[in-house]
């Protein structure tokens, strides 16, 4: 036994410590000979970030290391900017990128290694105040600048779009060189956090290879995998904390340099509160916020702090020592009553002070943890003798169960059962370090060492993340502690096992995995067992949502839309008291209610709700469900949410119950998002519905429209397909193979003389398809494929790109226009438009929306005729044609043609057609 350990270790070491890589199986080896006297060129970028070297290495040597040392490759390195190694890959002189980000476009051709590292864009700038981080708008008119052919420059111009900023793109060779202006880059150039606006995440960065080299691509996985993530990842920490030491460093004062020199060390307490920082047994040191906050600053400062604990976590006893001097720093929040010898610095976090109320008692006493940082605060706002002071926070819960008191004041909510009390923000604390004022200037090296190379938000974000994997490390133990003990007292006691094991399971450190933290409800991982354990329950499953939840948050604030959040939470536990609720995310509730008089109980929810509906315009759809044993749990939510999304779609509907009808609709319509999701459009093609001439009744032009047969679906109607496409963002799915059918038809009537020189076909484009940044790259190519001229087609376009980017849509309106095709405003009412705005885009055609001509000849007669002749008036100033959709009766003929409309479209004269059917008319 002893020597098969030795081997293996032995073999681990090797694999681990060897200077080449070792092949896995003959397949890699084989792999690998075949390549020894091949050259492959690699790209390497020669920017800033790549070659940078740090201790003798960079990114570009460790790529160049692996791939030439370690996998023993014959490897010859080509240097440049990222637009020349771009070009050279697309000739196939290069065959190798070292670092590239993924897209569904360069997956085509390329094949990715696993990710080296992982990254974020942002738009910064070296110049101090030329980006302001809190105001975005703050971008409109300026340059920014973008390197050539990068994928960035589309993560920008989407984030530009949609925060409705007008600045200008300007692209560049290798934009950090541009540092000084305003540029887009990787986190890992970020120029200054505070100067830094976050764009968002990128696709992962890998080894990028030609198809052709794919096997290649799990040799270099496991070379990773083994050895160069790990060093590379190294290598990025190591240069990021090089790069801020410096920036900080050159911040300094002469006088500060050597102040810091001679500086001993420091003694800083932690703030003894749990959401500033605590005791981790499983790291068997303090973490939190404060401690990644003195942890962070130190090595990027070379400051060294000496961490002082309070073990009995007394906050009077820290602060007295503070001011006794026998610790320099503490956490404090700034206030006009400290004492006036105090200086502090920026604030280093903001936590939330909460008010937890119960929602029986009415008396005015309020409760903190004697000694708590809470406890310095309560009396800012509360009377002494309305105060009451509890050894713990268990105490300061059952006070509250007790109705001794009315509210207590908290900064961790964790710490107590929160789903039985109200639980509202009360403030924010800004907490800085509190110096004594002779220590003036560490205070402004610390400052300054804030500024030029800490993330404040960073260190939260990190602080928060090993704060909920300690907790779920905890709930682990107990899990496995709870199996053992299941074990060895169920052999004597099963009554035994199952309390211990209630114990365990209701002990407090599952509670964060357990309750959503804005409501106190269970969450979705309480809902996710509760559906798994409890199957075969009778009642009703409901599903809510707030409507249009987005809009009042951002019209209102997070801190109101969190408001929301909790009265809903509380009027549900109000009106279904003892009943299954959830909070799953988002603005959606769950239900499970095993009683009568749903209906009852759905409409005295909606009294309940008035008073939010007056203030927040609040309004929620539901959805239910009867559920009877036959039915899985799990179906039966399915269902009630499908419920809930009809009654979203028709506005004044509070409630709707899952019927029979509704499941089967939303089953077809959940088969039509799949088709389309997958991009399965077999089935879909064009009908063309003529356009002719009211007078002469001869055919000048024509309309394609989609529709689709599916072999498993039957006909879809486009009343059914187009508004689910549109909903699912996949418009341009229709709208480019309608686009590219129209193309190919109007070519064969023109070539076959079928048709005049004047002739056009028209097809649609949806605002969502205009949005799209490649629409007007795709209408070309399907015009080149087919050798089509632009002149032989007309675009439908709505009035609904008025609610869009006008700016960029006129853009692409104009880019179209220069491929030779025509314009046309489609369903024209002059509703959400304007006649005003209607100049701005070079229309040829404007085609009447048919709702007004259908009351021509009715008893509406004159009212319609009149505004009808009102939008012929307003438009004929725009020497546009006007074309009438949707003739189908002789009156309404008739009319037009006194009204010298010369081109109509509709059933009268043609519904639409098939291609065959459409020629016969010719």
């Amino acid at each position: 036994m002893r020597k098969v350990f030795v081997f293996c270790f032995l073999l681990l070491t090797q694999v681990i410590f060897s200077a080449t890589y070792i092949p896995k199986n003959t397949k890699e080896e084989k792999i690998l000979e075949s390549y020894k006297g091949r050259r492959l060129v690699l790209g390497l970028k020669s920017s800033e970030f790549e070659s940078s070297i740090v201790d003798g290495e960079s990114l570009n040597i460790l790529i160049e290391e692996m791939l030439k040392s370690y996998l023993n490759l014959n490897i010859e390195i080509v240097k440049a900017d990222w637009n020349e190694i771009l070009t050279l890959y697309d000739a196939k002189k290069i065959d190798i990128i070292g670092m590239m980000s993924q897209s569904e476009e360069r997956k085509r051709n390329t094949s990715f290694s696993l990710p080296i590292y992982d990254d974020l864009i942002y738009i910064s700038s070296s110049v101090e105040g030329k980006v302001d981080s809190n105001r975005i708008e703050s971008l409109n008119g300026k340059e920014i600048y973008v390197t050539e052919n990068s994928i960035y420059k589309g993560y920008l111009e989407k984030f530009l779009r949609y925060n409705d900023i007008d600045a200008k793109i300007v692209e560049v060779k290798d934009s950090y060189e541009m540092k000084d202006e305003i540029f887009l880059t990787s986190k890992y150039n970020l120029v200054g956090w505070e100067n830094g606006l976050k764009v968002g995440y990128l696709p992962d960065t890998s080894i990028a290879l030609r198809k052709d080299l794919a096997d290649l691509t799990e040799i270099i996985n496991n070379a990773l995998l083994e050895k160069y993530q790990g060093e590379i990842n190294r290598f990025l920490e190591k240069r990021n904390h090089i790069k801020y030491k410096n920036k900080f460093l050159n911040s300094l004062s002469e006088d500060e340099k050597k102040y810091l020199q001679i500086l001993p060390q420091v003694s800083i307490a932690l703030d003894p509160n749990y959401t500033l920082s605590y005791y981790s047994k499983n790291l068997n040191r303090v973490i939190g916020v404060i401690p990644f906050f003195v942890d962070s600053l130190s090595s990027r400062t070379g400051i060294k702090f000496k961490v002082v604990n309070d073990r009995n976590n007394n906050w009077d006893h820290v602060y007295t020592d503070f001011l006794s001097r026998k610790i320099r720093i503490v956490p404090l929040a700034e206030n006009k009553d400290w004492n006036d010898e105090l200086i502090f610095t920026k604030p280093i976090y903001t936590p939330i002070l909460y008010k937890i109320s119960s929602f029986y008692t009415h008396n005015t006493k309020v409760g903190v943890v004697k000694g708590s940082v809470e406890e310095s605060f309560v009396r800012e706002f509360y009377m002494d003798e309305d105060i009451k002071l509890y050894g713990d926070y268990d105490q300061l819960e059952k006070a509250l169960n007790r109705h001794e008191i009315n509210t207590a004041l908290q900064f961790d909510i964790n710490k107590m059962d929160t789903s039985k009390f109200r639980v509202d923000e009360f403030i924010r604390i800004p907490i800085s370090l509190a110096l004594h004022k002779e220590d003036a200037i560490l205070r402004d090296i610390i400052n300054k060492g804030i500024k030029n190379g800490l993330s404040l938000k960073k260190v939260e974000e990190e602080a928060d993340i090993i704060k909920k994997q300690e907790a779920f490390n905890e709930y682990q133990k107990f899990q496995v502690t709870n199996k053992i003990l299941y074990i060895l007292l169920g052999v004597s006691s099963l009554l035994g096992m199952a309390s211990i094991y209630k114990i365990l399971s209701n002990y407090k450190v599952t509670r964060e995995l357990k309750k959503d933290l804005t409501t106190g409800l269970p969450n979705r991982t309480e809902f996710l067992n509760f559906i798994s354990k409890k199957k075969n329950l009778k009642g009703y499953a409901i599903t809510m949502d707030i409507d249009n939840f987005k809009e009042i948050n951002d019209k209102y604030g997070q801190a109101s839309g969190d408001y929301l959040l909790k009265s809903v939470a509380g009027c549900l536990r109000k009106i279904f008291p003892n009943q299954d609720i959830f909070r799953l995310s988002g603005d959606e509730f769950d239900l499970f209610i095993q009683e009568e008089f749903i209906i009852e109980r759905l409409n005295l929810l909606k009294d309940e709700l008035k008073a939010l509906k007056l203030a927040y315009q609040l309004d929620l759809s539901i959805g239910y469900y009867k559920k009877d044993t036959l039915v899985e749990l799990e179906e039966a939510f399915k269902y009630a949410y499908m419920a809930m999304e009809e009654a979203k779609k028709k506005n004044g509907t509070y409630y709707l119950e899952a019927t029979e009808e509704i499941l089967k609709r939303k089953k077809r319509e959940y088969s039509i998002k799949s088709l389309l999701r997958t991009k399965s459009l077999a089935g879909l093609y064009a009908v063309y519905q003529p356009k002719f001439d009211i007078k002469t009744k001869k055919i000048i032009g024509g309309e394609s429209l989609a529709r689709w047969v599916s072999d498993n679906l039957g006909f879809i109607s486009p009343a059914e397909f187009i508004p689910i496409a549109e909903n699912i963002n996949l418009i341009h799915l229709v709208d480019y193979k309608i686009a590219d059918e129209t193309i190919k038809y109007v070519k064969y009537l023109k070539e076959n003389n079928l048709v005049d020189d004047d002739f056009k076909l028209s097809f649609n484009l949806s605002m969502k398809s205009l949005e799209k940044d490649d629409v007007v790259q795709n209408i070309k190519e399907l015009l080149e494929k087919n050798d089509v001229p632009g002149k032989w087609l007309e675009v439908e376009i709505t009035e609904s790109i008025f609610s869009t980017n006008l700016k960029t849509t006129l853009l692409k309106i104009d880019e179209l226009k220069r491929l030779g095709l025509s314009l046309a405003m489609d369903d024209f009412t002059a509703g959400h438009s304007t006649v005003s705005l209607l100049p701005l885009l070079p229309l040829e055609v404007v085609k009447f929306d048919k709702g007004i001509l259908d009351a021509i000849g009715t008893k509406d007669n004159l009212v319609a005729s009149n505004i009808y002749s009102a939008l012929i008036g307003l438009v004929k100033d725009l020497d546009v044609v006007i074309v009438a959709e949707g003739i189908e009766t002789e009156a309404q003929l008739l009319f037009l043609h006194n009204s010298n409309v010369r081109i109509g479209q509709g059933y009268i004269f043609s519904k639409p057609i098939t291609k065959d059917e459409f020629e016969k008319k010719l």
